[in-house]
């Protein structure tokens, strides 16, 4: 045991000593400094981390209800238009996608019609809940294709959602497609979404609702079906 302890001490000393030679020679490179065990910094120096950015992007889109100037509201879409085009974290694209429409102008529309079909699912249902602040045609018209196109089933009920929002005609023939969907949730939601587009009180009958949409008439609800039948 002792000898293997006095071994042990041996070869340790063996490893500073030449520690100490390398430092001693003449070599241009220095050793690194020794900082220990532990744990080494995620961030580099002069490297923004996703934390800061995101909040950075908060703070901009903050800013926006104040910024009248429309020179200074596009150059900010413009500069996000840069980052997100090779933002490599969904996240960070989430919060890009935000702030540009805080901003909003045509930059901001241009860059939202492309972000529908962006690779990450969670990115686009931000998406739908963006367009979903709009009102307009184009809102309506790029969340219909996403409803009835997307291949994932968040963002087509997100889009759903969303288009609960819209006062546009498009609305509802786009929601209407939705009423054939086999999924029951989807059905759910597309009825949800096409009574608080029209105001229409059709329960969640299926049958009605696929009337209304085709003819504009369906039967109404009496006063107690519509205290009782509609739920969110």
């Amino acid at each position: 045991m002792v000898s293997t302890i006095a071994n042990s001490r041996g070869i340790f000393s063996l490893m500073v000593v030449g520690l100490l030679a390398i430092g001693l020679t003449g070599c241009d490179e220095k050793m690194p400094m020794w900082t220990g065990l532990g744990t080494p910094p995620t961030v580099l120096p002069g490297v923004t981390s996703p934390s800061d950015r995101i909040k950075s992007l908060k703070e901009l889109a903050q800013k926006a209800p104040t910024t009248t100037d429309q020179g200074i509201r596009e150059m900010v879409c413009a500069d996000l238009a840069r980052q997100i085009y090779k933002e490599p974290d969904s996240i960070i694209r989430s919060e890009i996608l935000r702030t540009l429409a805080a901003y909003g102008g045509v930059t901001a529309s241009k860059v939202l019609h492309v972000a529908a079909k962006d690779p990450d699912a969670d990115v686009r249902v931000i998406v739908c809940e963006l367009w979903g602040r709009r009102t307009d045609a184009e809102a309506a018209q790029v969340l219909g294709t996403m409803l009835t196109s997307d291949a994932d089933k968040d963002v087509r009920l997100a889009a759903a959602r969303a288009l609960g929002h819209s006062h546009d005609p498009s609305a509802v023939q786009a929601l209407g497609t939705a009423l054939n969907d086999t999924d029951p949730a989807m059905q759910n939601r597309a009825m949800v979404a096409l009574h608080e587009t029209t105001g229409k009180e059709f329960g969640l009958d299926v049958d009605r609702w696929q009337q209304f949409v085709k003819t504009g008439q369906a039967r109404e609800d009496t006063a107690m079906q519509r205290i009782f039948g509609w739920y969110h």
